[in-house]
């Protein structure tokens, strides 16, 4: 116990001062003796090694140094992306604004919530530069509009405005790619207009509430950077240092989830380190004002043992592997934060800067975007079995877990996403769908939201292959109606749209025949990002 109180102190320490996980990190690259990258004025070389990281102990300041135990943590080939300077000189400037048209082109204004971008993650036609396309699908007509090519490698996230912002702010999205290209992509003209490249290993990114900066994050090298959304002016980089009860040694962790609060601040998950940082994006200089760590108690004195590898742990605070972050009010005050390697979800008081709880999840929870009942419930699928967690908003305890149904064995593995509610908050017809992208066989099942059971049919599960091991049903969303729930099949080139009433499908894409192009892979579909979302508050 002696040995947490300097490692948390070490923490705060580092959060209070905002600039602490900067200099540690520059300190831990310096550290490793080696020349990590060769930085000139045409080009960033980027040279992957594999070093050998000496570290002080936070613990025992006066120690002598010693090799970190082995963790892909140390094995950063992003580090000069650490300077501003070299994330800046990646932009380009594909369309400029002002030559923007004042209206959609391809398809009706009043039918902005039927649109949705499609993630087709391995998109790959012979001799393209990046393989990936944010794809425009129509979700009324169910056809595709137009696909942005050459976005980035394996495109993987597009991320929302807000309705309240003025038309000329809330035109835009946000794409990332896993190579890390951040992309302004114009909904009206459906083209991508800006892209800025700030590391080697991404996820995610998102503006603050009033659409005047963005923040982004990576995997490696490590860090997140806060752009102006206008201009993609790169205005700070922090990378990420810290240290965990699951390692206890200092490392530059690798991004998680992004969240936006009302409360001015972005919460961040730091992989590795076991942390969610908070930033407050309403002062300019951007201070990590707190810090959740896996030490941390929580109000309910919850304490879940978990087995990782061949150690046991307590989780009170944040779990092993923070992956998602989701809402669970429209303010964001309370957050739940899944730790994935220790199949927790910790709930958080985003204000006040106080753990909840921790509840037992299905093994690898993944929510997603997960299913919120206002004020009821949240919904949590699972990767590693069929298991559903439900979480009472109420008490912000367990209430129970959902199985399965038969059609998707239990014990072949889980899923990874479930329908958001509407803008409105509703759940068309109290039914809330999940994937089963991990499971033997593949496809869609709806959960009744006020039975809390697999619902009776119909609706009856819709399958889209059997036992297909290595192909992923993906990211169900419903349409603006609540009518129809579209979905796909990842690592195929199918697009499914089911009937919400009775589980047929009625209506699929084949990806493939949409251009005459001889393709090297699968387009593989993956996320499905309803325009609707603009005028949610859960995202």
């Amino acid at each position: 116990m002696a040995e947490k109180t300097p490692r948390r102190d070490f923490l705060k320490a580092a959060a209070a001062l905002g600039l602490g996980f900067a200099v540690g990190s520059w300190a831990l690259a310096l550290s490793r003796g080696k020349a990590v990258v060769e930085v000139t004025s045409e080009q960033v070389k980027e040279v992957r090694v594999k070093p050998e990281v000496q570290v002080q102990q936070v613990q025992a300041p006066t120690t002598t140094t010693a090799a970190a135990p082995p963790h892909p943590a140390f094995q950063k080939k992003g580090l000069a992306f650490l300077d501003p300077a070299n994330i800046q000189a990646t932009l380009r400037v594909l369309v400029p604004e002002d030559q923007l048209p004042s209206m959609p082109v391809g398809y009706n204004i009043n039918d902005i919530d039927w649109i949705a971008i499609l993630i087709e993650s391995r998109y790959h036609e012979p001799g393209a530069e990046m393989v990936g396309s944010y794809t425009f699908l129509d979700m009324k007509n169910f056809k595709i509009l137009k696909r942005l090519k050459n976005a980035g490698d394996r495109v993987h996230v597009v991320r929302f405005g807000r309705e309240e912002w003025p038309e000329h702010k809330r035109r835009f999205v946000l794409g990332m790619s896993r190579d890390c290209w951040l992309s302004k992509i114009d909904l009206y003209s459906m083209q991508i207009v800006r892209q800025i490249k700030i590391g080697v290993d991404c996820r995610s990114a998102t503006f603050d509430k009033d659409g005047k900066y963005i923040i982004a994050g990576s995997k490696d090298p490590g860090h997140v950077v806060i752009l102006e959304a206008d201009t993609f002016k790169v205005l700070k980089v922090i990378p990420m240092l810290g240290t965990s009860k699951f390692f206890p040694t200092p490392m530059m962790g690798r991004q998680g989830a992004i969240l936006t609060t009302d409360f001015g601040y972005w919460l961040v998950n730091v992989k590795d380190d076991e942390q969610v940082l908070v930033i407050d994006y309403r002062d300019p200089s951007f201070p990590i004002v707190h810090v959740f760590t896996s030490y941390d108690p929580n109000k309910m004195g919850r304490s879940v043992k978990v087995k990782i590898d061949d150690k046991e742990y307590e989780v009170t605070g944040i779990g092993k592997s923070p992956h998602e972050l989701n809402k669970l009010d429209k303010e964001g005050r309370y957050v739940a934060v899944t730790g994935q390697e220790s199949s927790t979800v910790t709930i958080i008081d985003a204000k006040n800067f106080e753990v909840v709880n921790v509840v037992p999840c299905g093994l690898k929870p993944h929510p997603g975007p997960g299913t919120l009942v206002p004020g009821k419930y949240f919904m949590v699928n699972a990767i590693g079995e069929g298991k559903i967690t439900v979480i009472n908003l109420q008490t912000m305890d367990l209430e129970k877990y959902i199985t399965y149904p038969r059609e998707f064995p239990a014990d072949t593995g889980g899923g990874l996403y479930s329908t958001p509610p509407l803008p409105d908050g509703t759940v068309p017809n109290g039914l809330a769908w999940f994937d089963t992208s991990f499971n033997i066989n593949k496809g869609i099942f709806a959960v009744d939201v006020n039975t809390l059971d697999i619902a009776p049919s119909p609706p009856k599960a819709a399958i889209f292959a059997s036992n297909k091991p290595g192909k992923w049903a993906m990211h169900p969303g419903y349409t603006p109606d609540g009518k129809y729930v579209i979905s796909a099949l990842e690592r195929t080139d199918t697009v499914y749209k089911v009937d919400a009433s009775t589980g047929e499908i009625v209506g699929e894409i084949r990806l493939k025949e949409i251009e005459p192009v001889q393709l090297v892979e699968e387009p593989s579909p993956t996320g499905i990002f309803a325009l609707w979302r603009i005028k949610a508050p859960w995202f």
